[in-house]
Order: C-alpha cells, then sequence, then structure tokens
C-alpha cells in the first residue's frame, strides 16, 4: 500500500541516517569525550530522583507523621467502624446475589 511504502522511504531515508550518524565528542582534559558523557548523563537523573524521593518523603510525614502517628490517630479506621463497613458491603452482595 502507499502508507506502507512511505513507511518504508521514510525509514529508510530519513530515521535511519538520522541513527546512524554519530558526532564525535572531543577530549576533556585528556578523557575521551564519551567516557566524560558516560558520568555527565546520569547525574541529572540521580540528583532529580533523590529530590524527588526526598519531596516525597516530605509529603508522608506532613500526611501521616513520621513515624504514622497522625494514620494511628484516626477515629474512622478504628476496628468498629471497618466492621460497620465490611456488613454494609456483604448486605449489598447478599442482596445482588439475592436478585439473580
Amino acid at each position: 500500500s502507499t502508507a506502507r511504502r512511505s513507511m518504508e522511504w521514510w525509514r529508510e531515508n530519513v530515521i535511519k541516517p538520522i541513527h546512524r550518524t554519530r558526532i564525535k565528542l572531543p577530549a576533556i582534559m585528556g578523557v575521551p569525550g564519551h567516557v566524560y558523557m558516560q558520568v555527565v548523563y546520569p547525574i541529572p537523573i540521580l540528583v532529580g530522583g533523590y529530590l524527588i524521593m526526598q519531596w516525597a518523603i516530605g509529603e508522608s510525614h506532613k500526611n501521616i507523621g513520621v513515624n504514622g502517628e497522625k494514620l494511628r490517630g484516626r477515629r474512622d479506621l478504628e476496628a468498629g467502624d471497618v466492621r460497620a463497613q465490611n456488613a454494609a458491603l456483604q448486605a449489598v452482595l447478599d442482596d445482588a446475589k439475592d436478585r439473580r
């Protein structure tokens, strides 16, 4: 089909030449450019990941406390409320089963 030939042409004449292109990196202070870039490229990822993790920890401390004390202090999460909620859910399930 025309679309397939068009995609094949694009892949052969545009994408492959771009991917085959290599730019020689100059040596920096005697260190080959490709070795230097193997160190430079991961740094933003590592620093960014660390900062995101620190932000997530801070949000966790803000929401549930450093040791989860805010979470343990919530009355709505006590066992009695959970039992009532489970009983209500079971009633809905039993009603749905009876309707069949």
